[in-house]
């Protein structure tokens, strides 16, 4: 029977995941998500890899983990925007703002990783799809209340925004454009709207 280093076995599984997920991320960083397997993570942990399935079922359920680790910050200061910002026009450029920094942070390589999961589970594909929830939801109620009582396209301007928001986080990607990108993206964002 394995040795449990720990006060409990919660605390146990605690610590394993960690170690899981930093190993996994390390291995993902350096090999790239293809070319890490199971057997890489399990030895980078010094499991065996069946005592690694206890944990995931896959590497894409830890590679989701890792995302929803990372990106547990920005998520949860996300979902308080509205709240925080009742001035839709402030709330915007906060959003967009997070948006840069979101994208030219570590975490995102490990959103742009998930395009490469290749798996039918329902349940992954949800866990994926509320990452993107908070974002989008900040976003589509930010434009519906700068737009309200014009006749504009709710849909087509959160499209036009975040194409924006992709094209200049591209252009941050080197730190001393950040600030510049980030002026220039509200600025554009603002004629648009």
């Amino acid at each position: 029977m394995p040795r449990i280093d720990a006060a409990s076995i919660e605390e146990h599984i605690r610590v394993q995941t960690t170690r899981i997920l930093d190993a996994a991320t390390r291995l993902f960083q350096e090999r790239g998500y293809r070319k890490t397997d199971m057997d890489d993570i399990a030895a980078e942990v010094g499991l065996a890899r069946n005592s690694l399935y206890r944990y995931y079922r896959n590497k894409d359920f830890i590679l989701a983990a890792c995302v929803e680790r990372d990106m547990a910050a920005f998520i949860t200061e996300m979902r308080g925007l509205v709240e925080q910002y009742p001035d839709p026009l402030e709330r915007m450029g906060v959003w967009l703002d997070m948006q840069i920094d979101m994208a030219t942070s570590p975490a995102h390589a490990g959103l742009e990783m998930i395009a490469e999961i290749r798996t039918d589970a329902p349940a992954l594909r949800k866990r994926l799809a509320e990452l993107h929830d908070a974002p989008s939801a900040v976003l589509e109620g930010t434009i519906a209340e700068l737009t309200r009582g014009r006749r504009r396209d709710t849909a087509l301007l959160v499209a036009l925004v975040n194409g924006m928001v992709g094209a200049a986080a591209l252009q941050a990607m080197g730190r001393e454009k950040r600030a510049v990108v980030k002026r220039e993206l509200k600025r554009a964002v603002e004629r648009v709207l």
